[in-house]
């Protein structure tokens, strides 16, 4: 499956993080920790299917539209959205071993259009989409700021955004987890990157994870929601 899509990944170093999710075991292992790492961060039961629902509610409407799945990895918001009505979803990542995991996961599920790419150069036209949606990805981006005004550019106007990230704290964890190339926004700055862009938001934290909803302006009041 490695040729069954185009490659049109920009040459250009990998932080450490992200050479790991090359890996065909960490493909594999992927949505196991996916299913528990919101109870993780929040300090509370937090089960996948809740996050997915909120993602879902977030973007609406779904059905007969087309999504972007930014950093999809094996595809797990990408099958929600297909679940919910979604007429194509693109599910972009720069990971082969990832992408051929969300292709097996999907089928059945019309629609699930792979893109092997970086975040930062989406191969997609111009408000060619009704909504993005990102998962933990986000954290993985290391020229966030490029990727927003991606975002943008792909998204319709007034279409549907929706972040799901790991906040910053003072965790020695997240500090080495820093060294390898993540990164952790807080809150605040995320959203005024986004409002920034032409993005209204809104957002709230649970502990250590982070949610940002938000719609593309297409004319003037630029700011939160």
């Amino acid at each position: 499956m490695r040729d069954s899509y185009p490659d049109p990944r920009k040459k250009a170093p990998l932080t450490l993080a992200a050479r790991t999710n090359l890996w065909p075991l960490t493909a594999m292992g992927y949505e196991t920790w996916r299913k528990r790492a919101l109870t993780l961060l929040s300090g509370r039961p937090f089960p996948l299917a809740e996050e997915l629902s909120l993602m879902v509610q977030s973007v609406q409407p779904v059905e007969g539209l087309q999504f972007l799945d930014l950093g999809t990895s094996t595809g797990v918001y990408a099958r929600a959205l297909l679940k919910a009505g979604a007429a194509r979803v693109y599910g972009l990542d720069l990971s082969p071993a990832m992408l051929n995991v969300a292709l097996r996961k999907a089928r059945g599920h019309a629609g699930f259009v792979p893109l092997l790419a970086r975040a930062e150069a989406i191969p997609l036209p111009g408000a060619s989409v009704d909504g993005v949606v990102v998962g933990g990805s986000w954290n993985e981006f290391p020229q966030p700021q490029a990727v927003v005004d991606e975002m943008h550019r792909v998204l319709k106007p007034g279409g549907r955004l929706w972040i799901m990230f790991s906040h910053r704290s003072s965790s020695p964890f997240q500090r080495m987890l820093g060294w390898a190339g993540l990164r952790f926004p807080t809150l605040p700055e995320l959203m005024d990157s986004l409002s920034k862009s032409g993005f209204k938001v809104d957002g709230w934290r649970e502990r250590s994870v982070g949610f940002v909803t938000g719609t593309k302006v297409t004319t003037g009041g630029r700011g939160h929601s």
